[in-house]
């Protein structure tokens, strides 16, 4: 009997671990698309951020799939002088990673039958909202705006250094002050628009009924438990949020410097698509709330479907590179996500498919080596793909100046892209690339990998991207950028504008100190026509090249009366240098100046042509297009 017992409570406990051998069985088996396991994934992750520490400051990561988390971790410090680790508690900016919780809430108002995505977005605004539209004719969609391609320039008025008493009074007002020109056709260019999802955010506003900022809290933080997370630019929804971000220091760190900006602090007027700050515990919620088959977020999983699917494609491919304003990573796998800026980085990114997805935190402005190499880490590479075959074709040289279209395109501030907004190109014997202009290297090293016609893998850094090349468009996901046929005249030009300007400056001021010298002792000797001429053309660039340096360096960007002044004085200047121009070459062919002396002036009569020409190509009298 005993025997019979001993067998029967044998085979018991035997098939009582069976589901717990399936179990270990099936989570040993799980391996994310890079070949890692899930229970190798902290290890990995550790030994990849211990060979980049020196570029470390803090580094929140989450790997999470459909059945939550599956892995945190927390490296370095939120307060390096200070020594305080980052830990469960410590608040990071999302930046613009902010911009998914407005594409979930215009989904969740499409699923309640209050937008439609396809409807002309100016059904959903007062009349006459929308007041700089180029091409008043062409219909502007919720999913246009998605793609960030209605076709509008960069925001001109929106001060990206704003102090707290700087923000406006509401989400509303925001918008309208800070509206954009339409520079652009409807769907010609991918354009990142931080001002046309502040727009979207709006309509919700004024679908819901409710403000934005109420509404994220109620409908996305509070279904999922996010209690510490802010949406507010002052962080007056999370009491909480706001006392610990003064724990966090923000830095920019490279392998040979590093820099403090203090507490960092982002003070975003158009606060939708910029201003969510949160813990890693939250940021990973979020990101497991979007991969759950069974979302709070949604009341009908079709939505969460629908929202996964491709709105915009790359070229002529058949590539997803935006997906109801989620942009697309081409790892083994495809990935959906959001990236984001202030002085501090975050990237979420997920694979709809399996459900696994990363959360990325960092307290670094610009940061790539974690937030971007890390989701490549546990996705792989697309050339890792099943099936993959290498191209074989010949891929021609990439080597260029482009120009961003993420920029001031019209108007007034156009030459802004020229200055910033250059991405030049150039392919080093070995076959990779550096970014150089000017025989200056800034970046070097970019391994450019052809996948296919016109498609490439850049890798930069521990990231990869995917971009498109054809015809001189450089479609790099979230922007486009256009060969230069000039190469980098234009911002050469630019760069002499200014130079000059300050030359002119400084010259001017140095003459006026030595005639009042001259004329205190007396020997102040008459000025002629030319050199009263030559003088006047001088205060003309002085001042202009003044005006730029801080319509571009200083005041950038600027409140309307400021551009508004200057617009109307640079106009009237580039008529009087015409006029000086005339005068001067007159007065010049007639005078019996010493040689030097009438090439001096020559120059100045030439000087005098290129300012208005200068003016009227940078459209520096064009206001009314900013």
């Amino acid at each position: 009997m005993k025997k019979v017992f001993a067998v029967l409570l044998t085979v018991m406990l035997a098939f009582a671990a069976l589901p717990l051998k399936a179990f270990a069985a099936e989570n040993e088996e799980k391996k994310t698309p890079s070949g890692i396991s899930y229970s190798d994934i902290g290890n990995s992750i550790d030994n990849y951020i211990a060979v980049r520490e020196k570029g470390l400051a803090a580094c929140e990561v989450s790997v999470f799939d459909r059945n939550g988390t599956i892995y945190n971790g927390y490296y370095g410090y939120a307060d390096m002088e200070n020594k305080v680790k980052a830990d469960e508690q410590t608040v990071i900016d999302w930046g613009s990673t902010s911009k998914m919780l407005v594409w979930v809430s215009v989904m969740q108002q499409y699923e309640r039958g209050n937008i439609d995505l396809n409807a002309d977005i100016r059904t959903y605004l007062p009349e006459n909202f929308l007041t700089k539209l180029q091409y008043p004719d062409e219909k502007i969609t919720m999913i246009d705006l998605m793609n960030h391609k209605a076709g509008f320039q960069e925001s001109f008025y929106e001060n990206q250094e704003a102090k707290p008493n700087e923000l406006f009074s509401s989400l509303e007002e925001a918008v309208k002050e800070c509206e954009c020109y339409q520079a652009f056709h409807v769907g010609e260019y991918t354009a990142y628009s931080n001002w046309s999802t502040a727009l979207a955010a709006y309509i919700v506003e004024r679908t819901s009924g409710k403000d934005y900022v109420t509404y994220v809290n109620e409908n996305i933080f509070e279904p999922l438990e996010m209690k510490h997370t802010s949406a507010d630019p002052l962080q007056k929804d999370n009491e909480w949020v706001a006392e610990k971000r003064h724990s966090l220091k923000c830095y920019s760190i490279t392998l040979s410097s590093s820099e403090s900006y203090g507490e960092g602090r982002a003070y975003v007027q158009l606060f939708p698509v910029g201003a969510v700050i949160s813990t890693l515990e939250d940021f990973s919620k979020f990101g497991q709330a979007l991969v759950n088959e069974n979302s709070p977020l949604f009341k009908n999983n079709k939505t969460r479907e629908e929202m996964f699917k491709a709105t915009s494609y790359f070229g002529d491919t058949k590539v997803s590179k935006n997906c109801h304003g989620l942009w697309t990573s081409q790892h083994k796998v495809e990935t959906l996500g959001h990236g984001g800026n202030t002085n501090c980085t975050a990237n979420l990114e997920f694979d709809p498919i399996s459900g696994l997805g990363v959360a990325v935190l960092t307290n670094e402005a610009g940061e790539t080596a974690f937030c971007n190499g890390i989701p490549c880490l546990i996705y792989g590479s697309m050339t890792d793909r099943e099936g993959f075959t290498p191209y074989t074709g010949t891929a021609p040289d990439l080597s260029g100046v482009y120009y961003n279209k993420r920029s001031i395109i019209e108007g007034a501030g156009r030459g802004y892209q020229y200055l910033t907004g250059v991405y030049p190109l150039s392919r080093n014997n070995d076959g990779t690339y550096s970014i150089k202009i000017f025989g200056i290297k800034f970046n070097e090293g970019i391994e450019v990998v052809p996948v296919g016609e016109n498609q490439y893998i850049f890798k930069d850094n521990g990231a990869e991207n995917f971009v498109y090349i054809k015809n001189g468009i450089y479609e790099f996901g979230y922007m486009d950028l256009q060969k230069s046929s000039t190469g980098a005249l234009p911002t050469a030009a630019s760069y002499a504008f200014i130079l000059l300007g300050i030359i002119c400056f400084i010259t001017v001021i140095v003459k006026l100190i030595a005639m009042l010298i001259k004329k205190n002792r007396r020997t102040l000797k008459p000025f002629s026509e030319e050199d009263k001429l030559v003088f006047a053309q001088q205060i003309i660039y002085g001042v202009s090249g003044i005006i730029l340096a801080l319509f571009f360096f200083v005041v950038a960007f600027c409140n309307p009366l400021f551009v508004k002044v200057s617009c109307i004085l640079a106009g009237v200047l580039a008529l009087v240098s015409v006029n000086i121009s005339g005068l001067l070459a007159y007065k010049t062919s007639k005078s019996k100046a010493h040689i030097k002396t009438k090439i001096r002036n020559w120059i100045w009569v030439i000087l005098s042509i290129v300012y208005p020409v200068f003016i009227w190509v940078m459209e520096l009298h064009c206001f009314w297009k900013l």
